[in-house]
């Protein structure tokens, strides 16, 4: 009975009469009280609602228009009885609207899964893993596909580390998705157990960066700069979902671990391409330029194109890195770039401190020892602020706030321009 408020308190009572340590056991039901809720608990989970037809007003365009229920699905549906509820897999859950939004590309969880499931039937050694949420990281996919080669541990990210170190030891090819807010749980066992035993373990890192509407909690800002003092830890993050697939290739291709972050976002609708295996600490020139050089980890890189675009015009020659990886770096591509440059601008969707950008930092700084054409370019980081959490919001307008989208991008590197007083070598010139 535990939405009955007078038996809990005659329990809790009766508790705190007995003399000892008491358990007092209390089973809810999740969305109690509203039948939708109570039968889809998994889109519901969100703090946000899930898309439902609105219906129009009193015919004259004025008036108050009354949500309508969502329509509930039969009993054995979306979560059989008594099935453990899990996050909902959804982006952004849109509130109520009339509107009919175009279809969103599939999103980077969904491309990351479907590839993994088609390496799954090539390789019979990788096991999915993941703690509480097959459905948010996309594994009940891959659990349909292959139900003996799935595990989920429960709201126990610890365990799923240490589990997948053991399996790793024993042969198999362990990828481990979880959220990573809730993959902080487990540094202990990222450390000791896959990090300095030196496995082959697939950190699948979902909902890296900004996460929206799930809230401050969740928002995935924390787990690089923790990732990055990591020994034998290969950190990457694609510019695009088509990369995602070759960096998965490539991370299965490794004898040690590797954490491979991607966000919560659709893709960006590109061709499917034949995947191949990425050199780990490779990075790539997207943009030729000469006076800035932009160096992007993960999909931010594609904003940081367009901000590279909008400074042409101001006659801006602006260079482009994909660093694809954030441990190791690709230092030569990065200092072969640099020296040409005046300024120096990362790009990282986490929290500044410790990140991406500290280690270009890092590499620029040990190789102005010895170079001094490097001594007189700046560096400027951008990212997520240290020092404070992300509030709740669309993705789109915590990228705004945060002057993390193209525009704000963009105006950040303006006014480090401004600041340091530098101008065009070539006014009007744009860069190839």
């Amino acid at each position: 009975p535990g939405h009955d408020i007078r038996a809990l308190l005659s329990t809790f009572q009766q508790a705190l009469e007995l003399r000892g340590p008491v358990i007092v056991h209390v089973r809810t039901q999740k969305g109690h009280g509203y039948r939708p809720a109570e039968t889809d608990q998994v889109a519901f989970h969100g703090a946000a609602l899930p898309p439902m037809t609105v219906p129009p007003g009193n015919g004259n365009g004025h008036g108050p228009i009354e949500p309508s229920t969502p329509s509930v699905p039969p009993l054995g549906g979306s979560t059989p009885t008594g099935a453990m509820p899990t996050e909902s897999m959804s982006d952004d859950a849109a509130p109520a609207s009339a509107r009919i939004h175009p279809p969103k590309n599939p999103n980077y969880t969904a491309v990351f899964v479907k590839e993994l499931i088609a390496q799954a039937r090539i390789d019979q050694r990788i096991v999915a893993i993941t703690a509480g949420m097959p459905t948010g990281t996309g594994l009940s996919t891959f659990q349909a596909a292959f139900p003996e080669r799935f595990i989920d541990v429960g709201i126990a990210e610890q365990h799923s580390m240490a589990l997948a170190t053991g399996l790793a030891m024993g042969g198999m090819r362990p990828v481990v998705a979880l959220y990573s807010t809730f993959l902080q749980r487990a540094f202990d066992q990222t450390v000791h157990d896959v990090c300095q035993n030196d496995q082959p373990v697939l950190i699948a890192v979902d909902r890296a960066g900004l996460v929206g509407e799930d809230g401050t909690s969740h928002q995935g800002m924390f787990t690089l700069s923790a990732q990055r003092q990591l020994p034998n830890l290969v950190i990457a993050s694609p510019k695009d979902e088509q990369e995602l697939r070759s960096l998965l290739l490539t991370a299965l291709a490794q004898d040690r671990p590797f954490a491979l972050h991607y966000p919560r976002d659709p893709g960006f609708g590109l061709p499917p391409v034949d995947p191949a295996p990425i050199p780990v600490g490779r990075g790539e020139v997207v943009r030729a330029g000469d006076d800035v050089l932009f160096v992007g980890f993960g999909p931010i890189v594609v904003r940081a194109l367009e901000a590279a675009d909008s400074l042409a015009v101001d006659g801006w020659s602006v260079g482009v890195i994909n660093a694809r990886f954030a441990k190791p770096l690709d230092v030569d591509l990065i200092l072969e770039r640099a020296r040409r440059a005046r300024l120096v601008v990362t790009f990282e969707e986490s929290v500044v401190s410790g990140g991406f950008g500290s280690g270009v930092l890092e590499a620029i700084e040990a190789a102005r020892i010895i170079e001094p054409t490097l001594r007189e370019t700046t560096v400027r980081i951008i990212g997520i602020p240290a020092g404070a959490f992300v509030d709740h919001g669309s993705v789109a307008d915590l990228r705004r706030v945060l002057r993390l989208d193209a525009a704000g991008l963009a105006d950040q590197v303006r006014e480090t321009l401004d600041t340091l007083g530098l101008k065009p070598r070539a006014a009007g010139r744009v860069a190839s």
